[in-house]
């Protein structure tokens, strides 16, 4: 396998990308497990519990910007395969096809918070 600086450059995207996602997550389980849990009593059945409603936490983002700038991403990362794969001919830009991929994938990393 032939690494050169494009290749070096996505992969440390990638890690940029998957750094994020457990910056994220781990945030996402700090926020659950401060939220008040629904103590038990010990006379009470089952059914008849209090439950706390948990409010539901998604990784992905709800704002549309952020959505965009994410399928602006992964249009940017399919261009960058495809210059890598010579489908599309444009010599210019064809060795350079690690800067459309890793501009893609760190943009695709705004799809979550």
């Amino acid at each position: 396998m032939n690494i050169d600086t494009g290749l070096v450059v996505v992969i440390v995207a990638v890690l940029i990308f998957y750094l994020r996602l457990i910056i994220v997550q781990r945030q996402r389980v700090k926020q659950v497990s401060q939220t008040p849990l629904a103590t038990r009593k010990k006379k009470k059945k089952v059914r008849d519990q209090l439950q706390v409603s948990r409010p539901s936490y998604s990784i992905l983002s709800q704002n549309r910007r952020d959505r965009a700038i994410a399928g602006v991403g992964v249009l940017a990362i399919l261009v960058g395969v495809l210059l890598n794969v010579k489908i599309i001919p444009w010599s210019i830009a064809q060795p350079y096809w690690w800067i459309p991929t890793a501009l893609g994938v760190i943009a695709f990393s705004w799809a979550f918070k």
